[in-house]
């Protein structure tokens, strides 16, 4: 059976640095969520709107969330773990706009090699009334060396937070999420504005500027349990018995792994 994939859209809300954005999803925001039972991954995207491709709207998201289940039941730890209303209190101290679609398995759909995964990775960004199918042939075809793509028309963002979710009714309504990797940046550039000037301009295109893995395999990562410049610290340090997993265990519990 494939995995349930969540995806949430994320605004960093006004007031807060894009810096203090970062680090705060990351290495707070990002280290709680990790502790919510069920994950089989969760990876946090960081990115950059592409202002200058022909996009008429530019949705000002700079954070996309990916987290996978490897069974229905896992994502009842989502909407009622003990940790989950931490959550939701957290999100206001960052998030203007925080849009979490639950996809039905089958929902996501990949395409091409997964040995690309790790090659210049770029979102899209499609409102309803658009062939996601389409667009995300047109960028196979264009090069891109890999596509996931999301189907969030059979989801509701409406009811996960209290964050201001439909920008008081003016927000569009989003049907698909694509991910695509390319070999470089160049070649992703030209293949994006091409596909937002097919659109009429209706699509927004995100570079992802950083990957964080925060659980692997039903477990948390060292960042997922600790932050990034905690696990840089003990890298510097060359603290080997850091990272053995009875320490980590004894420190963190069964979410170590």
């Amino acid at each position: 059976m494939a995995s349930l994939t969540t995806i949430a859209l994320l605004e960093r809300k006004p007031g807060i640095s894009r810096d203090l954005f970062s680090r705060y999803w990351r290495d707070v925001h990002g280290v709680m969520a990790a502790r919510i039972p069920g994950f089989e991954t969760y990876t946090q995207h960081h990115i950059t709107p592409l202002t200058d491709i022909g996009s008429l709207v530019v949705e000002p998201f700079e954070g996309i969330a990916v987290v996978t289940f490897a069974a229905v039941g896992d994502r009842d730890g989502l909407i009622h773990s003990d940790v989950t209303k931490h959550i939701h209190r957290d999100e206001q101290n960052l998030f203007r706009r925080a849009l979490l679609y639950n996809l039905e398995a089958g929902a996501t759909i990949v395409t091409g090699d997964i040995r690309h995964c790790e090659a210049d990775s770029y979102f899209v960004v499609v409102p309803v009334g658009f062939d996601a199918i389409a667009i995300a042939a047109a960028l196979i075809d264009a090069g891109a060396e890999r596509i996931a793509r999301h189907d969030l028309s059979g989801a509701d963002p409406a009811g996960w937070n209290n964050t201001d979710v439909n920008e008081c009714g003016a927000s569009r309504l989003f049907g698909a999420v694509m991910q695509s990797w390319w070999s470089g940046p160049a070649q992703a550039d030209a293949a994006l504005a091409d596909a937002v000037r097919s659109s009429g301009g209706r699509i927004v295109c995100y570079r992802t500027d950083a990957r964080y893995a925060m659980v692997e395999q039903g477990r948390a990562t060292l960042i997922g349990l600790r932050g990034l410049d905690a696990v840089r610290t003990i890298e510097e340090a060359n603290a080997g018995n850091q990272r053995e997993l009875s320490l980590l265990r004894a420190i963190y519990g069964p979410i170590a792994g």
